[in-house]
């Protein structure tokens, strides 16, 4: 696990903030990597967020957002739709690996990330 993004994504969390993959990306030199097991900002982001849900803590990914991906529901941001292939994410949410690329998130689904991303600050600013 990269413990310095680890230690980023806490550090915006803290702020009660997102940031996106892209700045991820500029700031420790990972590559997009999509389809690189091990290798691409979408592993190392699902990796921290699965090691935090094995130890009881929100899924910290919540606050890594696509660019420009505002919503009415979500106005700072959305994660693309791997994120809803993580554990700790509910039954009737989850998605098949094969929609992981579609960055499109339905009302129910934003709403469950909202709430999240409310989970990952209210838990790091308390720490």
């Amino acid at each position: 696990m990269r413990s310095n993004v680890r230690q980023k994504l806490i550090d915006v969390a803290k702020r009660g903030g997102t940031i996106t993959y892209g700045e991820l990306m500029k700031e420790f030199g990972i590559p997009r990597g999509h389809r690189k097991p091990g290798v691409g900002i979408g592993h190392v982001v699902g990796e921290i967020s699965e090691h935090e849900h094995s130890q009881g803590r929100p899924l910290i990914s919540a606050i890594v957002v696509r660019a420009n991906s505002g919503t009415a529901i979500c106005p700072k941001g959305v994660p693309g739709g791997g994120f809803f292939g993580l554990p700790g994410i509910p039954s009737r949410l989850a998605r098949s690996e094969s929609d992981w690329a579609n960055p499109q998130l339905t009302k129910e689904e934003q709403k469950f990330l909202l709430a999240e991303q409310h989970r990952v600050w209210q838990y790091w600013r308390s720490r």
